[in-house]
């Protein structure tokens, strides 16, 4: 449906019929629909990419509130959501004989201009990951960030867990609660990064800080 701006003699925007009426940099245009034949098969590389987009799209879809947060200011033309799907099919997807495996070491839930955690320890103790990390940063501005944790499990039926707006940069630790009755081997992977909670919604890129496995 079309939508007409600035009252009636403003100019329209949206679909209308075969065309869709556009904006860019100022500039007004009106383009034709294309034409989509729904019965025609995807070629092997349309398929092949719809197979990589839709494992990020599960592999996201437990932590879409974390996401949202980490990547809000990574692009200006985009969701949270859309940015951290398109870095991490970028950057954190590996091919496999079987599809496609996540790289835990490269994937991200969280970019941004705010410093990383830096020198990252972790002890793992009554059923909980005790998380320690240096401040070297000299901005007291940047203290009172606060961090956000993240357990992501490699098995798809074992829920991710997560903590926003835990304890603060300057307070040198934090702590998350291993996720209840899981299975001895089962394995997952720790992220930390900042979030400002000053209203800029800025945020740093999350720091991969291993992985545990249940004993």
């Amino acid at each position: 449906m079309g939508r007409v701006t600035n009252g009636a003699n403003g100019p329209i925007s949206g679909k209308v019929g075969s065309v869709v009426f556009c904006k860019w940099k100022g500039i007004d245009y009106v383009r034709g629909l294309p034409r989509i034949n729904k019965n025609r098969k995807p070629t092997k590389s349309q398929a092949k990419q719809r197979s990589k987009f839709s494992f990020m799209q599960e592999k996201l879809k437990p932590i879409v509130p974390l996401v949202r947060l980490g990547f809000m200011n990574y692009a200006t033309n985009r969701t949270g959501h859309n940015s951290a799907m398109s870095y991490n099919l970028k950057e954190a997807v590996l091919e496999t004989t079987d599809g496609y495996k996540l790289d835990y070491e490269k994937f991200c839930f969280s970019k941004g201009i705010l410093p990383p955690p830096e020198g990252v320890q972790v002890e793992q103790k009554n059923k909980k990951l005790y998380i320690s990390w240096k401040n070297t940063s000299i901005d007291s501005k940047l203290n009172r960030n606060r961090t956000m944790l993240l357990l992501y499990p490699e098995d798809r039926l074992t829920f991710a867990e997560a903590k926003q707006f835990g304890n603060c940069r300057f307070e040198l630790h934090d702590e998350i609660a291993l996720p209840a009755g899981l299975k001895i081997g089962t394995k997952l992977h720790l992220y930390l990064s900042f979030f400002a909670t000053d209203g800029s919604n800025n945020s740093s890129d999350s720091v991969y800080a291993g992985v545990i496995e249940i004993q």
